[in-house]
């Protein structure tokens, strides 16, 4: 009994041995914890500022983006109206046409398989709602952009705009026309393209 006392107080201290020998190790866990955390954070501040500059690229590509189309429709007005004219100048002569002899209505009839020939006036009027659609289309284009223009056509450098896309003249011609410099022409064409493309496109056109 005596020796199995000395065996239980034999492992009673090898217990407390082993508890004071670990016992240190636990402030080493709390070490650790704020190292990690301040890792995570210069990780997460390094990927924020990543994607805060690639954001700022990507605005400035959107930026020459809005204004390269809007260009574009700048120039497209002009025509955008020429064929408003054309258009409506079709429907009339579609009105007056013989259908029973128009080249269309013939071929539509050989490519349908020859069945039941098809009413001609029925035909006329689908002929003339294909126009019509055509005319819709680009009178909302044209009013999108008379909208946007309404912005600057107070501004007394919205000359530029007519003579540059309008017009279709060079900015020294313009220069000249104007009497301004072509610096000037240039910096003052810069700034009622971007009204032009808020009018156009909204925030969508603003870099942030």
């Amino acid at each position: 009994m005596r020796q199995n006392k000395n065996v239980s107080d034999s492992d009673t201290k090898n217990g407390e041995q082993h508890a004071v020998a670990k016992s240190p190790q636990k402030p080493k866990t709390k070490e650790k914890k704020p190292r990690i955390e301040t890792l995570i954070a210069e990780a997460v501040e390094r990927k924020i500022d990543e994607v805060g500059r690639r954001l700022i690229l990507e605005g400035k590509k959107a930026q020459k983006n809005w204004t390269k189309m809007t260009m574009k429709r700048l120039y497209s007005y002009p025509l955008l109206k020429q064929n408003v004219e054309r258009y409506l100048l079709d429907i009339e002569d579609i009105k007056k046409e013989d259908m029973g002899k128009s080249k269309s209505i013939v071929e539509f009839y050989t490519h349908s398989g020859g069945g039941e020939k098809p009413d001609l006036e029925e035909l006329r009027a689908a002929k003339i709602r294909l126009v019509e659609m055509k005319i819709n289309r680009d009178r909302s284009e044209i009013a999108e952009i008379e909208a946007a223009l309404a912005n600057i056509k107070d501004d007394p450098y919205y000359p530029i705009i007519e003579l540059k896309f309008f017009e279709k003249r060079g900015q020294e011609d313009i220069a000249e026309v104007l009497h301004y410099s072509t610096a000037t022409i240039s910096r003052q064409l810069g700034r009622l393209m971007d009204i032009v493309n808020i009018g156009l496109y909204g925030a969508d056109a603003l870099v942030k």
